[in-house]
């Protein structure tokens, strides 16, 4: 035992609770295997990124109770002061066909409907001056974390109401929780957006910040005519 020896992790300088570990603050070091402190790490990367819950000192071989996991715990630090991490929930049609990852930087647009409301008709609530809108609600927004998880939907069919109709076919579809660093006015303006219209992201490029002048756009304006276009 005194000649079998192990690697650990030890930081160069002592680290405070609630920091960060960044790959050059720690080294790997070989000790024997029988001063080998319990839940210990052999390889900087495993603790690099995570943050510490405790103080650890200079030296001393870091487990894995004095760790954050390097998730969810672990990005609030990646926050800055005065900005606010706000998640909104894409698909595939509307997160860039799910490509976007952690570090891109993307376009807000929002799809909203107007219409008038003039009473009930058939049990539905009727509108009246109805129309559709698209706007560009941010620019140059930072993505900070992807998260996405699988939901099964059912597909209805036009005949499912009909006798003898084959039951409908299910389907997968891809969710993705995207979490977005922005200003804390455009918290409430996304939480207010994703409510009552829907959201899709349009993926900038990474040595792009301009910010373009864009009108807010209407089936009319869309094609220059007078007549309105009817709904898909």
């Amino acid at each position: 035992e005194e000649v079998d020896m192990q690697n650990v992790i030890v930081p160069r300088a002592a680290i405070p609770a609630g920091t960060a570990i960044d790959q050059g603050a720690i080294q790997r070091v070989s000790v024997p295997r029988k001063y080998r402190q319990p839940q210990t790490f052999p390889t900087i990367e495993e603790v690099a990124g995570r943050v510490a819950v405790v103080p650890i000192a200079a030296g001393t071989q870091v487990s894995g109770s004095m760790l954050a996991d390097a998730g969810a715990e672990a990005l609030s630090f990646e926050v800055p002061r005065g900005r606010r991490a706000v998640a909104i929930t894409v698909t595939d049609d509307t997160g860039v066909g799910g490509l976007i990852r952690p570090g891109n930087f993307v376009d807000i647009v929002g799809t909203f409907e107007f219409g008038r409301p003039v009473g009930y008709q058939n049990g539905r609530m009727a509108y009246a001056d109805e129309k559709t809108e698209v706007r560009t609600m941010m620019q140059n927004v930072f993505v900070v974390a992807v998260n996405k998880e699988l939901r099964r939907e059912r597909v209805q069919s036009a005949t499912a109401g009909s006798a003898g109709a084959a039951q409908p076919p299910s389907r997968e579809r891809t969710l993705r929780t995207v979490t977005l660093l922005v200003e804390p006015k455009m918290v409430q303006e996304l939480i207010l957006a994703q409510n009552v219209g829907d959201l899709t992201l349009s993926l900038r490029s990474s040595l792009d910040d301009t910010a373009v002048q864009l009108p807010f756009l209407d089936p009319m304006g869309l094609l220059n005519v007078q007549i309105p276009v009817k709904p898909k």
